[in-house]
């Protein structure tokens, strides 16, 4: 069902489930999905509802106490528990769908998540959201755009896409300047011993002996990494695309990143 998500798109599925259970709601719910967003893409959500000289912040905590006042339905339910989507939230995935195939998108982001929250239009993440002036043509529209560029003159910035998510290029490339000097080499993701602070239980990377009495040598205690151009999460256990990156030997870079930023910027120096 969730073959063409991207990672961001996951997750706010994940944390809607989460949040639903925290409701004590006995099925993942539009408003739990759109709670969801607010948790995994925040500053997408933030750049949505906000407009020049007036901050999101207030919007995003308005609708959570209404989300909030409505939906304690009964106690928190365990997390392990697997609760289903509603039907309307079901729908909403299905019209995630339908607008990354009308915006010729490969994959569904958190964008086509947002758009399919607006089509279903009796929900109650859509009232919220209408509430808060954020409407569906308009909201396809400027998704629309960002396909190429926004703003124009000076102000134009060139969107390009990483594992289907929406990025700025000029951020992009303020981030690849900065590793360019590096020489990077091909290798597979594998977890790293650390040792831990068993005051603060901070994490440090230098496990080399001797070690003193405060810290303890934890065996694999690194499990995952981050593509410090996308976010990517690289592990292994996830497949090709998480487990394969580059490396200076001290940070990581995700394969689709490299092969389409850093080569480029080599061959260009």
């Amino acid at each position: 069902m969730f073959e063409r998500f991207t990672e961001k798109a996951r997750r706010a599925v994940f944390f809607a489930r989460y949040e639903a259970s925290q409701y004590g709601s006995p099925y993942i719910e539009t408003e739990h999905l759109l709670l969801g967003l607010l948790r995994e893409d925040y500053p997408f959500v933030s750049k949505v509802l906000g407009s020049e000289g007036n901050p999101p912040e207030p919007s995003i905590e308005s609708m959570k106490r209404k989300i909030s006042q409505r939906g304690m339905l009964g106690r928190k339910l365990p997390t392990s528990v697997d609760l289903p989507l509603s039907n309307e939230s079901k729908r909403v995935l299905a019209y995630a769908a339908e607008e990354a195939e009308g915006l010729a998108h490969k994959h569904i982001g958190t964008e086509h998540l947002l758009l399919g929250l607006l089509r279903e239009k009796k929900s109650f993440a859509a009232q919220l959201l209408n509430e808060e002036g954020v409407a569906l043509e308009p909201m396809r529209e400027k998704f629309s755009g960002w396909l190429n560029t926004i703003g124009r003159g000076e102000d134009e910035r060139t969107i390009v896409f990483i594992h289907g998510e929406a990025w700025d290029l000029n951020n992009v490339e303020e981030r690849v300047q900065e590793l360019v000097k590096f020489a990077w080499r091909k290798r597979e993701w594998k977890p790293l011993d650390v040792l831990i602070d068993l005051g603060t239980s901070h994490v440090c990377f230098d496990t080399n002996p001797p070690h003193e009495p405060n810290f303890r040598l934890v065996s694999e205690g690194w499990p995952r990494e981050r593509c410090l151009i996308c976010r990517w999460e690289l592990n292994a256990d996830g497949g090709a695309a998480h487990s394969i990156g580059y490396t200076n030997g001290r940070v990581w870079v995700c394969a689709e990143c490299h092969d389409q930023f850093l080569v480029k910027q080599s061959h260009d120096s």
